[in-house]
């Protein structure tokens, strides 16, 4: 019995509601083969992001739908309250209470105490 060891190359497009994939073998043939079978291989661009994310579109629609869609922009850290009692998130509603307290009041044209 002979091992045959063989690897596969997959290009999806990343623009939104796309979902075009295409997965062949590691070959010569076969990438001609995907390309007869998929045009859209042809039109593939690879973009690079500021922060060093790499996306892929299959055209200029589905770059240009991304692109409106924020897919470029820089992503935001999460931010994740870990390990949060009771206490913790009873005295962050209390402080979020009266900072609307203090922003209706200086709308309104009244003095605010900074505690």
């Amino acid at each position: 019995m002979s091992v045959v060891q063989s690897a596969f190359v997959t290009f999806s497009c990343d623009g939104p509601e796309c979902g075009k994939t295409a997965t062949f073998a590691a070959t010569q043939e076969d990438r001609q083969l995907a390309v007869t079978n998929n045009p859209w291989l042809n039109a593939m661009r690879f973009v690079k992001t500021g922060d060093g994310r790499e996306v892929s579109y299959c055209s200029d629609e589905c770059e240009i739908n991304a692109v409106s869609a924020g897919a470029h922009n820089r992503l935001e850290p999460k931010r994740i309250v870990d390990a949060a009692g009771q206490a913790q998130v009873n005295l962050a509603a209390e402080a979020a209470k009266r900072a609307a307290q203090a922003t209706a009041a200086l709308k309104a044209g009244a003095g605010v105490q900074l505690s």
